[in-house]
């Protein structure tokens, strides 16, 4: 082809034919460009279909992480609604020496939230330099947001809330000398470490929680850890629905590229609960 054009070059100016060769270069030219446009429109599909595959790959992760994530909120969500539930119950019982040492335990049990948000994907994105996933701006936003705020705040909150677990339970352990705290969670007792049958054992773990319960140490702890359970659960509830919103947004964002996609899995609603 190279050689068919310049043949024709060099006989036009053989041929002292100025002005048809100029419009020759002219065409040459316009040729040249339109191959390069071309050229860089196919180099730029070529681009916007790796990114679109790379973008399809990384939601599809995180679809699944944010799936797990959900699972993860709903087991702390139902067991801290179980704990506020009984507690509550137990300290609204009108005569409290009449309760089992079981549900006088419920009173004085404590919640350990320490689980951790999965940030694997969007940990993967930023090391890699990617800033989007998709050509939907507001669904690149919101996945800015909920890692880059929300899932921020949930870090904050819930290592507020287990600082003060870890202070509670140091107090049980190492401050207070009434409650038994780990016979008191365990049915494990060692015979070596206590003079008592296990009938006795039990009878003074019983007495020794009353007395905690109604001294107003014992009070003040009790009520403290009901509204940091209050608490915890407005922040896991409100995160979930953060989390439930960016899940189905990713999800309606990949059925675009696979209709036959299979469906979200259904997540308790809080009626359910």
């Amino acid at each position: 082809m190279i050689k068919f054009f310049r043949k024709i070059r060099l006989t036009l100016l053989s041929e002292d034919k100025t002005g048809k060769y100029f419009k020759y270069a002219i065409g040459e030219i316009i040729l040249v460009v339109i191959g390069i446009l071309i050229a860089l429109q196919i180099n730029n599909w070529n681009e916007n279909r790796k990114k679109t595959k790379i973008g399809t790959q990384y939601l599809t992760e995180m679809r699944f992480e944010l799936q797990n994530d959900i699972n993860q909120l709903d087991f702390y969500i139902n067991d801290l609604k179980k704990s506020i539930k009984n507690q509550d119950a137990a300290l609204n019982t009108k005569d409290i020496s009449k309760l089992s040492i079981d549900s006088l335990s419920m009173i004085i049990h404590t919640i350990n939230l320490d689980f951790k948000i999965s940030e694997l994907t969007f940990t993967k994105m930023n090391n890699l330099g990617i800033t989007s996933l998709s050509n939907n701006d507001s669904l690149n936003l919101k996945i800015t947001e909920y890692y880059n705020s929300d899932v921020v705040r949930l870090k904050l909150a819930m290592n507020y809330i287990f600082n003060d677990l870890v202070k509670r339970t140091d107090f049980y352990i190492y401050d207070q000398n009434k409650i038994d705290i780990v016979n008191t969670y365990s049915n494990q007792k060692f015979s070596s470490l206590h003079n008592q049958s296990e009938e006795e054992l039990k009878n003074e773990q019983r007495n020794n929680i009353i007395d905690f319960i109604q001294s107003i140490n014992g009070r003040n702890i009790i009520q403290y850890d009901l509204s940091g359970k209050e608490y915890s659960l407005s922040i896991l509830n409100e995160f979930k629905q953060k989390t439930t919103t960016l899940l189905k947004i990713i999800y309606d964002e990949l059925k675009i590229n696979n209709p036959k996609l299979e469906p979200l899995p259904s997540f308790q609603s809080e009626n359910e609960k």
